[in-house]
């Protein structure tokens, strides 16, 4: 893995990626080659630079269906592969935005774009894509093969969400008990590996070693992983793997005392200048845009269940301060008789409009005005209730970290694990932000909003 703006990739996924769309924009150039828009009125070739250009932008059609259908996400792509469905699925949307796009530019820029040669373009690309996906294991490669020092619960819970959540770009290759460690095993006993830990590490051919042990006190082999080290293998702690390969920090690895002397957890004034004047302009234009899209939002729930319009509660900010956060009503005015509760799937209290505004996230529009404010920012934590808070932290003092950053309209744990209505969801949503948290970048942010505007067009996850 490696650390681009402070958030983690995989070299090798971002190399076939970088591939594939080179073939499809070689293979667009190819279709459109053999179409009438190839060879000018005097039967001369057209100049390359133009032709070139406008099969990347022809590209990015391919790249955004595949980016909606998931096609990204190397374990989709993979369970992809028995009946193709979700990449046809894919090439077909790509294939009429195209004919739409060149269709409507036609008419500002006559003659610009694939005209009368867009299905070959688009056949071309349409095959360029497949056979970059056939080919995909090849250039992915076989996973990096990983051995854990230690067989305890951190070790074992570790690697099961590696090989759950990772992409499939990671093996264990099995577990080994330090000498004068004194922590039950817990692993399966075939994947417990006995030896000196230079011989297991040759014999598993194991490329990367996380340190995953209960108490390092107990048989740290410090000489063995130094010997390791020199000969060019990784040697990594469980906390900074797991970050690595999950992008989250698991709350059960993470030890508090050791973010105190973390590089990470700081937001330099250029980076929080410029967020600000993103948050500014971003919150002003849409306010101004959708201004007749709230009109009608306002009138669906009026005529729905009448007034009224908006529902407001108090909800926590940057440093703990209270700011009041203001959505569309989507629930029965009576929805909180009983107390707060968090909503949960078909939530009975939530009304037949409501279910279509929070499906498609109009209920979120007036929160705007809250980003305008400077009470929240368009990328960050949940915002949470007081009466949630209080005892979130008092289970996990972690959440107090959350303080550190304004909440946003989206984030990344609600993008990667999405609602959390339990205690214990809240808690593996709080892995996530604290990654975002420790992570905060530009980049990150940029990554956060193109994710939010598949999940808007999708509509996935609301509740």
């Amino acid at each position: 893995m490696v650390r681009v703006f402070n958030h983690w990739f995989s070299p090798r996924k971002a190399f076939y990626f970088f591939a594939e769309e080179t073939v499809l924009v070689v293979a667009l150039l190819a279709g459109a080659s053999l179409g009438p828009v190839a060879a000018q009125a005097t039967g001369a070739a057209a100049p390359i630079a133009p032709a070139v250009l406008r099969a990347g932008l022809a590209s990015l059609f391919f790249a955004g269906a595949l980016y909606l259908g998931d096609l990204y996400d190397l374990h989709a792509a993979v369970r992809d592969r028995a009946d193709g469905r979700r990449l046809l699925r894919a090439l077909g949307v790509a294939t009429i935005a195209l004919a739409i796009a060149d269709l409507s530019l036609d008419l500002v820029l006559p003659g610009w774009m694939l005209h009368r040669s867009v299905v070959l373009a688009a056949a071309g690309g349409a095959l360029g894509v497949i056979g970059a996906r056939a080919l995909m294991p090849a250039v992915v490669g076989a996973p990096t093969r990983v051995l854990f020092l230690g067989a305890g619960p951190r070790a074992r819970d570790l690697a099961r969400a590696v090989e759950r959540e990772a992409d499939g770009l990671w093996a264990v290759a099995g577990f080994v008990v330090p000498e004068g460690s004194r922590a039950p095993a817990v692993v399966p006993p075939e994947a417990l590996r006995q030896g000196p830990v230079l011989d297991v590490v040759r014999q598993a051919r194991a490329q990367v070693v996380v340190v995953a042990m209960e108490d390092r006190r107990e048989g740290l082999p410090v000489d063995a992983l130094l010997a390791l080290r020199t000969r060019g293998l990784r040697v990594v702690d469980d906390v900074g793997f797991a970050e690595a390969t999950l992008q989250r920090i698991p709350l059960a690895l993470v030890r508090p005392s050791a973010l105190i002397f973390d590089e990470g957890f700081r937001v330099s004034r250029l980076t929080r200048t410029v967020k600000r004047a993103l948050d500014l302009g971003v919150s002003a234009v849409g306010l101004l845009l959708g201004a007749p899209v709230m009109a009608a939002v306002a009138a669906a729930i009026w005529l729905s269940d009448g007034r009224p319009l908006l529902y407001s509660q108090e909800r926590t900010g940057r440093g703990g301060r209270p700011y009041r956060i203001w959505k569309f009503r989507t629930m029965r005015r009576d929805a909180e008789k009983l107390g707060a509760a968090w909503a949960t799937d078909d939530d009975p209290r939530v009304l037949p409009v409501g279910r279509f505004l929070r499906r498609a996230r109009l209920d979120e529009l007036p929160q705007l005005w809250n980003v305008l404010g400077g009470h929240m920012s368009l990328v960050g934590p949940r915002p949470e209730r007081a009466v949630f808070l209080s005892e979130l932290k008092a289970r996990w003092p972690l959440f107090a970290l959350r303080e550190l950053v304004k909440p946003g309209l989206t984030g990344w744990a609600q993008l990667r694990y999405g609602y959390g209505s339990t205690m214990e969801e809240q808690a593996k949503k709080l892995e996530y932000d604290l990654y975002y948290i420790k992570n905060t970048t530009l980049f990150l942010d940029l990554v956060c909003l193109l994710a939010t505007a598949k999940v808007v067009l999708l509509g996935r996850g609301a509740r």
